[in-house]
């Protein structure tokens, strides 16, 4: 950017479920070329199991999609069912959310192999209450 340019922070927090090596993310700008632009990915890793990353960035005006990825196509969740009652072996679910200034973007946790929102920056304004 230059000292001119206005940029816009959004926050992407993750909580990875026990299988974090599986899931990704990405932010992509939109062009009207059809030539979109990865300004932020992360890849899960072994170490991020249980863990919440946050990553925050700050993008100038314009369309964006934020895409999460998991590649065995259970999202962050986990089946209790699949278990198999081994108390030592307990899988923990997971969660995401992408936020700007406070106000949510999206958020959510089932999914199959991806999920992808598309904002635009500047969020617009939230609308006012009643009196």
């Amino acid at each position: 950017f230059s000292p001119t340019e206005t940029c816009y922070w959004i926050d992407v927090s993750v909580v990875f479920d026990s299988f974090s090596d599986e899931t990704s993310w990405d932010v992509q700008r939109i062009n009207d070329t059809g030539d979109n632009i990865v300004v932020k990915a992360h890849n899960g890793t072994d170490n991020d199991a249980n863990t919440l990353r946050k990553e925050s960035m700050c993008l100038e005006e314009g369309q964006y999609e934020f895409t999460i990825y998991d590649s065995y196509g259970d999202g962050l969740l986990t089946d209790a069912d699949d278990d198999d009652d081994d108390d030592d072996n307990i899988n923990v679910s997971g969660h995401y959310n992408v936020t700007s200034y406070g106000e949510l973007i999206v958020e959510g946790a089932k999914f199959d192999h991806s999920e992808a929102t598309s904002f635009y920056l500047p969020l617009p304004p939230a609308p006012s209450a009643s009196p």
